[in-house]
């Protein structure tokens, strides 16, 4: 089996709120559409979506707590330093 891992920088620069929004909302839309697809196509297959419905409710407080900071940024006229990395790595 493969034991390396990897990362990479997918995000890192300052944004205003607005572009801050568009940059992170679309990520966290993007996560809210698989899930809700997962939840979907679990609920068919077993009946069961617990896993997948506790995503969706956990990336729904990430975006209204997202909301909640770029109001508050563009009301004061502040930018944002946003950074994110990814890893991946090999798992048994």
């Amino acid at each position: 089996m493969n034991t390396e891992s990897y990362q990479f920088q997918l995000i890192d620069g300052t944004f205003t709120p607005d572009q801050a929004r568009q940059v992170l909302g679309a990520m966290v839309q993007s996560k809210i559409d698989y899930h809700s697809l997962e939840k979907h196509s679990e609920g068919e297959r077993s009946g069961i979506t617990r896993q997948s419905e506790e995503r969706l409710q956990s990336l729904r407080t990430l975006a209204a707590d997202l909301k909640a900071i770029f109001e508050s940024a563009n009301t004061s006229g502040a930018l944002l330093k946003v950074t994110g990395k990814i890893e991946i790595e090999w798992v048994e």
